[in-house]
Order: C-alpha cells, then sequence, then structure tokens
C-alpha cells in the first residue's frame, strides 16, 4: 500500500517537459567529446547502481521463494496433521457412540432384572407371612389344647384312655370331650379337629400304599396327648423349614440386588464418561475443522503468492536483461562515436561533422534535461522497489526504462506510455488491496 500511495509522485516527475535543448557549444568537437564521456560515465553508474538494485532484488526474489515454499511445506504437514486429527476424533466419536448405546441397553436389562426380582421377592414374602401366621396360629392352639388336656387328665384319668390312632371317629370324640371341658372357641374346636383329622388321613395314606409311619408298627394304640403333642412339633418343623427358606431368600435376592445396583451403578459411571468423551471428539472434529479451512485458505494462498512471486521475477529478469543490453548497445555506439572524433583529424572537420551527426543522432536522446528527469523517474521507482521489496514496482522500473530508451525512437509519446503503465499498477494495487480486505472481512466474521 506504500507504494500505491508514492505512484502519484511518478506522475508528476514524469509530466515535466522535456524539450530543453542542449546548450550552445563553444567548442563543437570538445563538447561532444566531453559530453560523450558524460554520457557514458553517467550510463556505467547508471548500469552499477541497477545491477546493486537488481542484485537486491534477486536476493528478495530468492527470499520470497525460499518463505513461501517453506509456508507451503508447513501447511501442507499441518493439513495431513488436522486431516488425521479429524479422522481419529471422527472414529473415537462413533466408538463413543456404540458404548453408549451398550451401556444404555445394559442398564435398561438390569433396571428390569431388579424390578422382576423384587417382585418375585414380594410374592415370597407375601406368601411367607401368611403361612408364617398360620403354623404360629396351630402351634398356638394345639399348645393350648394340650395344656388343657393336661390338667383334664388330672381331674379324670379314667376319661382320656388310650384310643387307636386309626380309629378316626374314637380320636374325634376323644378329642371333643377334651375342648368342651377346656371350654375351646368354636373356631379352635373346629381347627383342632380338622389337624387331627389330618393327622390321621395322612396317617391312613401311607397305610394304604404299603409304607406305614414306623411308629404304626410298634402299636396303633395312642392317647390323645400323644396324638397332639405331634402334631405339634411337625408343626413346628414346618415353621422352621419355613423361616429358614425365607431367610434364604431374602439372603439371595438381597445379593441379587446388590450386584445389579452395582453394576448398574458401574455402568452409569462409564455412561458419563462415554458422553462426556463424544461431547469431546465431537468438538475437537469441529476445531480441527475449522483450523484445516484456515491451513487449507492459507496453502492455496502461499502457492497463488509463489506463483505470483515467481512470474514477477521472471519478468524482471527479463526486462534487467533487455536494459542492460540496450545500455550496452548505448556504450558501444557513444564508444564509436568518440573513436572516430578521435581519429579525424582537425582538416577534416566537414567529414567530421557529417560523422558526428550520425554519432550525435544515436547518442542525443541523453544529452537533455529530459534524459536527467526520466533517469530520477527511474531511480526512484527502483529505490522504491528496493524499499518496499515490490516485484511489482521493480517491473514497473525495467518497463519504464524500456519505454523511455526506446519509444521515443519509434515516434511515439514515451511518457505517455510511463503514464499508463503507472496508472495500469495503480489500478492492479488498488484491486488487490480491496481483495485483501474483502478476504480480512471474511475470516473475521467466519471466527466471530
Amino acid at each position: 500500500m506504500q507504494a500505491l500511495r508514492t505512484l502519484p509522485l511518478f506522475l508528476v516527475a514524469v509530466s515535466q517537459p522535456a524539450t530543453q535543448a542542449a546548450a550552445a557549444q563553444a567548442d563543437p568537437l570538445g563538447k561532444v567529446v566531453e559530453l560523450m564521456d558524460t554520457l557514458a560515465a553517467k550510463i556505467k553508474k547508471e548500469g552499477e547502481a541497477e545491477e546493486k538494485a537488481y542484485a537486491d532484488f534477486v536476493e528478495w526474489c530468492d527470499d520470497a521463494s525460499r518463505n513461501r515454499q517453506n509456508e507451503i511445506k508447513t501447511a501442507t504437514a499441518k493439513k495431513a496433521q488436522l486431516e488425521a486429527a479429524i479422522s481419529k476424533a471422527s472414529s473415537d466419536a462413533a466408538a463413543a457412540s456404540s458404548k453408549i448405546e451398550d451401556l444404555a441397553g445394559s442398564i435398561a436389562s438390569g433396571e428390569s432384572d431388579l424390578k422382576g426380582a423384587t417382585a418375585v421377592r414380594e410374592k415370597e414374602a407375601a406368601d411367607f407371612a401368611g403361612n408364617e401366621a398360620e403354623l404360629i396360629d396351630v402351634i398356638d392352639t394345639l399348645g393350648r389344647a394340650i395344656t388343657a388336656l393336661d390338667r383334664e387328665m388330672a381331674k379324670n384319668p379314667a376319661a382320656f384312655t388310650q384310643v387307636s390312632s386309626t380309629n378316626i371317629q374314637g380320636l374325634v370324640s376323644s378329642l371333643e370331650a377334651v375342648v368342651d371341658a377346656a371350654a375351646f372357641t368354636s373356631a379352635d374346636r373346629k381347627k383342632l379337629l380338622a389337624l387331627v383329622q389330618q393327622r390321621q388321613g395322612a396317617e391312613a395314606g401311607d397305610e394304604d400304599l404299603g409304607a406305614p409311619a414306623a411308629a404304626a408298627y410298634k402299636t396303633h394304640s395312642t392317647s390323645i396327648l400323644e396324638v397332639l403333642e405331634d402334631i405339634k412339633e411337625k408343626a413346628e418343623e414346618q415353621l422352621s423349614d419355613l423361616r429358614k427358606a425365607e431367610s434364604n431368600s431374602k439372603h439371595n435376592y438381597a445379593m441379587l440386588k446388590q450386584s445389579l445396583e452395582d453394576q448398574g451403578a458401574a455402568d452409569a459411571k462409564d455412561l458419563q464418561e462415554q458422553r462426556a468423551a463424544k461431547a469431546s471428539s465431537e468438538e475437537a472434529k469441529a476445531v480441527a475443522g475449522g483450523d484445516l479451512d484456515e491451513t487449507v485458505k492459507a496453502l492455496a494462498d502461499a502457492k497463488s503468492t509463489l506463483e505470483t512471486a515467481n512470474t514477477n521475477c521472471m519478468q524482471t529478469a527479463a526486462d534487467h536483461e533487455a536494459t542492460v543490453k540496450a545500455r550496452a548497445e548505448e556504450l558501444k555506439v557513444i564508444a564509436e562515436a568518440r573513436k572516430i572524433l578521435a581519429d579525424t583529424t582537425s582538416g577534416a572537420v566537414d567529414q567530421t561533422y557529417s560523422m558526428l551527426q550520425t554519432a550525435a543522432h544515436a547518442v542525443s536522446r541523453l544529452r537533455t534535461h529530459a534524459d536527467l528527469a526520466n533517469a530520477e523517474v527511474i531511480n526512484l521507482v527502483k529505490k522504491l522497489a528496493r524499499e518496499q521489496h515490490s516485484a511489482a514496482l521493480a517491473q514497473l522500473a525495467s518497463r519504464i526504462s524500456a519505454v523511455l530508451r526506446f519509444g521515443a525512437g519509434a515516434g511515439e509519446d514515451p511518457f505517455a506510455k510511463v503514464k499508463g503503465l503507472i496508472q495500469e499498477l495503480i489500478e492492479k494495487l488498488e484491486a488487490e488491496a480491496g481483495s485483501e480486505a474483502t478476504e480480512r472481512v471474511y475470516r473475521e466474521e467466519e471466527r466471530g
């Protein structure tokens, strides 16, 4: 942009008139030789300055090319790293999603199993409570019956003789006498009679199957008290077995519940971790994606800048080569003209003037004040090119030099061409500046 602000100065410089003629010569031959030497020295000095400026420009081209190549290498490596990071983040997110699905299924299954086990346990507990209450009631009833029977037997032993255990009617009659004497309630009386009938029915069933109880082989005659005590003992055994079974069921349920809850807690923790891992992977993927977009853009810009710099540097090299060639031709013409003057004798003035006209025509364009202005313009452009490291200004200097050296000989106005070149460069720089501003706004909007 500094070059863009300084370019109008060139328009002022090249707009100065170039029509002033050389000063009148008192000694034509001496003045011509002196002018030739001055021009030759000036051309050589300009050539040395231009060579130095060109060497600096070549060095800048090399540095710019090397820097852009390093940028391209770095951006290419970064692009590969970001692509690998995106691929890994995508893979990690997919793996986390799969684990999340498995863990969610495991948690749901565990909750369902625990719910089913709890329902079974509740039913078992309810059944146990009912059976336990029933057995406790039976044992209590039998205990009271035995106590009552002991009292009655003490009062009237003959009334409670031993009866056959197979004679159900005899047992029932004897038991009815006991419960009547003990003043049992109607419900307890029915329950007690039902227990005795149930016991006797079970023994009868065993005998029908040919497998009577061991005690049956010893005797079928027993007292009412023994019958009741036997029933009470069996009821107590059933209650003990029932309670043991309930304890085992309760313990097994507690172990199963603890296992399912522990597994559920572990799965819930893993689920939370996997969700966090998935979110982290997705965030890393998004960040890497944004960085990749910027890197791809930077890589494209670096390649474009390198290509532009190479093109400008090659064009400047071609322009410099043309300038060197033109300068060599000018020095050759001056040297030949000076040799002619040196070989000319003082008696051949007319012939010398004729020859000088030819030589002077070749160098006349270098002898005016306009030539000095032209040289100053070119030197100013080259100086700015060196200071700004601008390939565009260096190329402009070479093109101005070529136009000023050869444009006048073709009968064209060289200054009009120079103005056109400067105007063309201004428009190009303005377009580039506008493009850069648009790009900055776009990047800021993306980051915002």
